[in-house]
């Protein structure tokens, strides 16, 4: 079901102040707080009516730190709730890129080791493949520096996507997806990382591929979480387009670099409906609602209708949204009907 509903409207501020430093290595810090650009909100009949924010938001990572929120999305766009998800303000790129690169899609941020690590990938000039890169800072709204030695990367494919998940025994992995050309090799991979998670220890090991029809030609967009003695993986599949049939789906396995093919859900746990088209690139985490400690997916899609209730002759962006995770007494988890809630 969805959450106690409540009439909320947007307001907020910031911007982003760029600070490029010599050589390839280039940091950002937005400005002062109260000089933000406001994202406009939907007025519905509950507390988080979908979408949470009329700013684009494709592919979000999510950090919570109590009330305040932050979204980090494709473009290596940052914007932050100061009142639990309510609000919102877009804060600008949180990383400059190099000049010449392109494609800075799908950041993911943790805490690691004392600092902030942030996760995503690049092409350094149209038509060159894309690695994963990472920046670290001290501080979520300021200072990130980005190394300018990708993580990972291959000389004749893509990787894309990714992620990071801690086991129960401390191993650190680094997760994404291998992006090749042809159906059946876009795949899921991982591979170890050190206790900083700033390097790659080993070789990685492909754990997904495309096996079932709703997936279309990819899986992409990985998380992992760890439940009552399996592991589960979380993905997207199909084309994210508007009109691709994105949806997200989940398999499991015995440990993370198990066979997740086998263990498969048959069908997708959040698809595109007549409201919204293409939900994916799922973040999931825990945050405090209502008093409440409820386990969310945070994830875009293109909604059909405007904030007035419009029904719009294209969709437009992607665009944030939220729905409670839930399980079943088989260890399945689901979401709303199916389809992202109101």
């Amino acid at each position: 079901m969805r959450l106690p509903r409540l009439v909320i409207r947007a307001a907020a501020t910031a911007a982003a102040l760029v600070l490029a430093g010599s050589g390839s290595v280039v940091a950002t810090m937005p400005a002062l707080a109260g000089t933000a650009v406001p994202c406009a909100s939907r007025v519905g009949s509950g507390d988080y009516p979908n979408p949470l924010h009329e700013c684009p938001a494709a592919d979000p990572g999510i950090v919570v730190r109590g009330n305040t929120w932050y979204a980090f999305t494709t473009g290596l766009k940052e914007y932050r709730s100061r009142d639990a998800g309510h609000t919102w303000e877009d804060l600008g790129r949180f990383v400059e890129p190099p000049a010449g690169y392109v494609d800075f899609w799908a950041p993911e941020v943790y805490h690691i080791g004392g600092q902030w690590v942030a996760y995503f990938n690049m092409r350094t000039a149209p038509g060159q493949f894309n690695k994963i890169y990472v920046a670290t800072s001290d501080n979520l709204e300021k200072g990130w520096v980005l190394n300018p030695t990708p993580i990972a990367g291959e000389t004749d494919f893509s990787l894309i996507d990714a992620t990071t998940f801690l086991d129960t025994d401390g191993t650190r992995y680094l997760i994404y997806k291998e992006d090749r050309q042809g159906t059946l090799t876009k795949r899921i991979s991982i591979g170890r990382l050190s206790p900083d998670g700033l390097t790659r220890v080993g070789p990685a090991t492909e754990i997904m591929h495309v096996t079932l029809p709703w997936e279309g030609n990819s899986v992409e967009g990985p998380s992992m979480l760890y439940r009552d003695g399996s592991y589960y993986l979380f993905y997207s599949g199909n084309l994210y387009t508007w009109n691709g049939n994105y949806a997200v789906g989940v398999a499991r396995a015995t440990s993370p670099m198990g066979n997740f093919d086998a263990g498969k859900h048959p069908t997708p746990i959040l698809r595109g409906d007549d409201r919204v088209a293409s939900p994916g690139h799922q973040f999931i985490t825990d945050v405090r609602i209502g008093g409440q400690q409820r386990q969310m997916i945070f994830y875009h899609g293109y909604p059909w209708y405007d904030a007035e209730g419009n029904h719009l002759p294209s969709v437009q962006t992607r665009k944030l949204m939220m729905d409670e995770l839930h399980w079943d007494a088989e260890g399945w988890p689901w979401v709303n009907d199916g389809t992202p809630s109101d």
